[in-house]
């Protein structure tokens, strides 16, 4: 039970009351001044309740800060990550940007974009049907898929924006489409490398007949049997044989013994065709303005 306030200063004066019978006469007044103070204290203590105050170094509760987006889980954030759809972070070309001759506008800007296998995406560009583009810039190989093309094209400059060109223009009077056109053999490689960056090429049907024409030839020249003007050891630099050249005009020929002396020879002002026969017996055979001679058939 709580007592009272007047029974609390009863109890004080009581005590106070005893404790001046029991002290000396010269300790009194000072003991009679402590005890009215400590009764003050003792009425105030009682009469003032204690609350609590919330610590000042208590902290508010704060939610954990999300981790950054990371789409292919790379443990890279998507801010940061060169690639944020690949995983693997496969290097890739960056979008590359053509001018090109789409018939209704002859400076029309289209793009070609990053594609699958490190080959890029034409499709934007052939939606466009253009007969011819150019590259804004010089384009770096990056993609394995380029820097093979690069190999394949046999350029020395490092530069692949031939390439791209070549597979962004969609021309079908192209001289490459041309029936019975041979790729010469430099022609050959080029247009091997292009065909690695765009296998799906409108046209990679009629590319492939024409390098493979034009491989036909580059077999024929490497053994001696296609050759242009000049004059040529027989046996050695050229093969013997039945040889033609057409429409040709001024062509002059002859077939030449290990003397120099003339065999054979002929000339003409202008002919459709003319035919050779070279003897494995000839030492030398040359020709002016006739032009390349070819096998006959």
């Amino acid at each position: 039970m709580a007592r009272s306030e007047p029974y609390d200063a009863l109890a004080c004066t009581i005590r106070l009351h005893r404790a001046v019978r029991a002290s000396g006469a010269l300790l009194t007044t000072a003991l009679l001044a402590t005890m009215l103070t400590s009764c003050g204290d003792e009425k105030r203590s009682t009469a003032t309740p204690v609350t609590a105050t919330p610590s000042m170094s208590a902290s508010p509760r704060t939610s954990p800060t999300p981790p950054p987006p990371d789409r292919d889980g790379d443990a890279v954030p998507d801010s940061s990550d060169s690639y944020p759809d690949d995983p693997k972070n496969t290097p890739q070309q960056p979008p590359v940007s053509f001018e090109c001759d789409t018939g209704n506008d002859w400076d029309a800007l289209l793009t070609v974009r990053p594609g699958k296998d490190g080959r890029p995406d034409f499709s934007e560009v052939w939606a466009a049907k253009p007969t011819s583009c150019d590259a804004q810039t010089e384009i770096q190989p990056v993609t394995d898929t380029e820097k093979a093309a690069l190999t394949t094209s046999k350029y020395d400059d490092g530069d692949i924006a031939t390439l791209y060109e070549m597979c962004a223009a969609v021309d079908p009077e192209d001289t490459y489409l041309e029936a019975g056109f041979a790729a010469s053999s430099e022609q050959i490689p080029e247009i091997n490398a292009a065909l690695l960056l765009c296998p799906s090429y409108p046209y990679a049907k009629k590319w492939r007949e024409t390098v493979k024409r034009g491989q036909v030839d580059a077999d024929l020249a490497a053994q001696g049997r296609i050759f242009d003007e000049g004059t040529f050891r027989v046996g050695k630099e050229i093969k013997p044989g039945t040889y033609v050249t057409t429409d040709v005009d001024g062509c002059y020929w002859e077939r030449q013994d290990s003397s120099g002396h003339t065999i054979d020879n002929y000339f003409t002002n202008s002919a459709r065709r003319v035919q050779v026969t070279i003897r494995s017996s000839d030492y030398a055979f040359s020709s002016q303005s006739c032009g390349e001679w070819r096998p006959a058939r």
